[in-house]
């Protein structure tokens, strides 16, 4: 099962503006317990940042889908294209924007992450030139390997499994506030609950991610914007292709990659909240998908399990998958195949979402 964090969350707020001036300070806890089977009673833990309860220490922040259609992210798509793309590594052809307070600190190489994939030489990744539209990208659908050959990996990684999805669309970032702010005028989705000075609705930027938010919130939207939430497959296909890497742009962990904890020893994040979505295109996917590894943890449409097999996802459970890890998660949980759940009740500020469509 994947490790979690339990995070104090120590905020300073000028009365006058509520600017949060200060950030985190974070505790080990044991790995949270997989939730019990459906129709079973689910324990709670008040989540990071105070507010609703959860089943485990719910301190990640989950990323909103992109809502092109009701307002378009930074730098979304408009009119149909090929989107061209470069090699992974490589810099970017403009600098991103840089979020005030964000870290510093190094991060190192790939040998510090104990659940890298592969042995010696990490295999280059290869942007492939998508078809982009009204904010999504289309990704060619196609069998790849799912989870993690790594014995090190949690167990809710394993086993490493083949694995098909058919050509869909998918969000080339997070839901924002902005696109969710209008479903909410719509009367179609409900109000972000005010859990944590952390949460982004009324943090008065359009364009971060929109967190705070429950799995039921998150579908409400998705189907308000004619879409869908995405399946695990998808999520994990859009973040690694046919390509077995540990994070969407290869190896190694950077904040120039990624807004997640600064290392996995440390409980200082790259950032004092969640980035601007599609702020850091050096941790694009191959297919040019953004912010698939920290910002926001992101909900998919799948009941959570343990372990997976090679047949179709369960219909029924207590929880949700979330993957892809959040500003207060740590490197190792934002990877590829990192994979984490939560209840009804999870909604904290390390938590989001984006969205699907079929073909």
């Amino acid at each position: 099962m994947s490790p979690r964090t339990s995070t104090t969350i120590v905020l300073a707020v000028a009365a006058a503006t509520g600017v949060v001036l200060a950030q985190v300070a974070v505790a080990r806890t044991p790995d949270k317990a997989a939730p019990a089977a459906a129709g079973a009673p689910v324990s709670a833990a008040a989540i990071g940042g105070g507010g609703a309860a959860s089943p485990g220490p719910g301190t990640a922040a989950a990323g909103v889908a992109a809502g092109a259609s009701l307002a378009p992210a930074a730098g979304a798509g408009g009119a149909a294209g090929a989107l061209p793309l470069g090699v992974a590594g490589a810099a970017p052809a403009a600098s991103a924007p840089r979020d005030e307070g964000e870290g510093d600190e190094p991060r190192g190489g790939p040998g510090e992450n104990p659940y890298e994939e592969g042995q010696g030489r990490p295999p280059v990744v290869v942007r492939q030139a998508v078809v982009a539209r009204d904010g999504m990208l289309r990704l060619p659908g196609g069998r790849f390997t799912m989870g993690s050959s790594n014995q090190r990996a949690p167990a809710n990684e394993r086993p490493v499994r083949a694995a098909t999805v058919a050509t869909f669309w998918m969000d080339r970032t997070e839901v924002t506030v902005a696109a969710y702010r209008a479903c909410v005028a719509a009367g179609s989705c409900a109000r972000p609950e005010h859990a944590s000075a952390a949460c982004t609705f009324d943090a008065g930027d359009p364009e971060l991610p929109i967190a705070c938010v429950h799995w039921r919130d998150a579908d409400a939207y998705c189907r308000f914007a004619g879409k869908r939430l995405p399946t695990e497959r998808e999520w994990e296909y859009a973040a690694r292709g046919t390509v077995a890497t540990a994070f969407p742009w290869g190896a190694g962990n950077s904040c120039t990659n990624a807004v997640t904890l600064v290392n996995d020893q440390s409980g200082r994040s790259c950032a004092p909240r969640p980035a601007r979505v599609g702020t850091h295109p050096a941790g694009a996917s191959l297919f040019g998908v953004q912010d698939l590894s920290g910002n926001v943890e992101e909900w998919t449409a799948d009941w959570y399990v343990e372990s997976l097999s090679a047949g179709p996802a369960p219909r029924a459970g207590a929880a949700h998958v979330l993957r892809g890890g959040g500003w207060l998660s740590t490197p190792t949980q934002s990877r590829t195949t990192s994979r984490d759940w939560g209840s009804a009740l999870e909604a904290g500020p390390n938590v989001g979402f984006r969205c699907a469509r079929d073909d």
